[in-house]
């Protein structure tokens, strides 16, 4: 996605303003939490959820132009409700599928972004 500059934003501009913001924030609580000043302190074995989480959206990246974003988005929301403890499997596909058709038809259909349609070719 093109970057495009202040006065004349391209598609690519808002995505890298909020991911440098982002960054920021997390460097912020990672110097407080080397100076043992953060609030929260989560034992040894909670590390798993948002290890989890982490590995999920560092894949999503690269497996969105092959798959497309319909797959990759319910794929990802499978982890983020797993590692939220849904209850029923039952629960989560219904919830992940429904979520990734109905914004690919909403950014697709609604407000007219190019979305990689994938294997399916929606």
């Amino acid at each position: 996605m093109g970057f495009g500059s202040v006065h004349a934003p391209e598609p690519g501009f808002f995505p890298w303003i909020g991911g440098l913001m982002l960054v920021g924030l997390s460097v912020c609580l990672f110097v407080q939490a080397l100076r043992g000043r953060s609030a929260v302190t989560a034992p040894k074995g909670e590390w798993l959820g948002p290890g989890l989480l982490l590995a999920a959206l560092v894949l999503y990246v690269p497996f969105l132009d092959p798959l497309g974003y319909p797959v990759t988005t319910a794929a990802l929301c499978v982890v983020v409700l797993r590692v939220l403890k849904t209850r029923r499997w039952s629960v989560t596909l219904g919830v992940s599928v429904a979520l990734a058709m109905t914004t690919y038809l909403l950014f697709r259909r609604v407000l007219g972004v190019e979305l990689p349609p994938g294997v399916f070719g929606f």
